[in-house]
């Protein structure tokens, strides 16, 4: 039975539950805990969690070894430094002889010298696996006390635990991965594929399939989409006519959403794309990419409110409202023209101290107030 202890404003429990003990505020402010170190400046941070999510098939593995490697030499990985670290790659998807030589060509394309590709282990279980609430304790009786830092899971559905649609179950699925951060200290990064369907109109923590859960666990999800381009385009452009176009966008706990990343897939491995020739360009279902094509100069009052709506989603993140410098940046087109879309939307929408917002929230704000 609780009771309360009325000379220390806290709670405790005649017998031991195993569980943290609560803290007052006043305590934390007055002694202001360090936070973790950044193991991806600006992403995630030292025992957190991170999901890559894309299309099945859409080089998930290719970027998750370019960060391993990032990781094991303290390099950068699509812009973001990354800390020296230990990792443990666990493989459950390619065959183990042909992971090696994956390596081998990243290192080879990437024009680096694994000088320390010691810290690097790879855990092969292709045909081994099992449900994760069965396979985290066993992963964290093999890494105890061999220094990880790091643990990527590659891919997740390889190891789901009960119907991914199904958030009570999905929420003891990812409470394993606290489990092994809590366990472990390392960070757990893992990938998962999109759901069915065309990914353009939705945000970017919308896209992983099965249950919302997915998206609003993670510390960071990281979203890789593929651009829509031309063959005449990606001629004129891209380096070789097997290259593909993808942005890499981002739903963060603990630091705001970096600016979307626009980068080439030229196999093995994804190049930044540093002449910004792709940032006009749309991800593949975006009603501004059929737009581009039709070869229309105009669009409608209705496909400028469908492009509108689309950027408002995408910008917000889980708030109530973007500014108007996020919707700038992802239609491209500016603050003026932001502001004149506002007043044309005006029955959905209002603009305030340079934030854009949806009436229809904040009516709902005021009558739950």
């Amino acid at each position: 039975m609780n009771k309360l202890k009325t000379n220390h404003n806290t709670w405790s429990d005649d017998e031991d539950d195993d569980l943290s003990n609560e803290i007052s505020v006043a305590e934390g402010l007055t002694n202001l805990p360090k936070l973790p170190e950044e193991l991806i400046e600006g992403i995630v941070r030292v025992g957190h969690k991170m999901l890559i999510s894309g299309a099945s098939k859409a080089g998930k593995s290719f970027l998750l070894m370019e960060l391993t490697i990032a990781l094991s030499e303290g390099l950068k990985w699509l812009g973001f430094q990354c800390r020296k670290s230990k990792v443990l790659y666990i493989n459950l998807e390619i065959d183990p002889n042909s992971i090696y030589h994956r390596f081998f060509e990243i290192y080879r394309a990437m024009k680096i010298k694994p000088l320390h590709s010691n810290n690097v282990s790879i855990w092969n279980l292709r045909g081994y696996a099992m449900p994760l609430d069965k396979l985290a304790p066993i992963l964290i009786r093999r890494v105890a006390n061999k220094d990880f830092d790091v643990i990527i899971i590659d891919p997740i559905y390889k190891v789901i635990t009960g119907d991914e649609n199904n958030a009570s179950d999905m929420g003891y699925f990812t409470n394993q991965f606290d489990k092994i951060c809590l366990e472990t200290g390392c960070t757990v990064i893992f990938s998962h594929h999109h759901s069915k369907g065309s990914q353009g109109l939705k945000r970017a923590m919308d896209r992983a399939s099965g249950s919302g859960v997915f998206a609003r666990d993670p510390d960071a999800q990281i979203d890789m989409i593929q651009l829509d381009i031309s063959e005449v385009f990606l001629a004129q452009n891209a380096d070789n006519e097997s290259s593909t176009a993808w942005r890499l966008e981002s739903s963060l706990r603990e630091f705001p959403n970096f600016k979307p990343v626009n980068f080439w897939f030229e196999y093995p491995i994804h190049r930044i794309d540093d002449k910004d020739i792709l940032k006009q360009k749309y991800a593949d279902g975006d009603p501004r990419a059929n737009l581009e094509k039709s070869g229309k100069r105009k669009q409608t009052p209705e496909s400028r409110k469908e492009v509108f709506d689309v950027a408002f989603n995408a910008c917000k993140a889980g708030e109530d409202y973007c500014t108007t410098d996020e919707l700038s940046n992802y239609l491209g087109i500016g603050i003026r023209t932001i502001q004149k879309r506002v007043v044309e939307f005006e029955d959905d929408y209002l603009i305030s101290k340079g934030n854009v917002y949806r009436k229809e929230t904040i009516h709902k704000t005021k009558k739950g107030s």
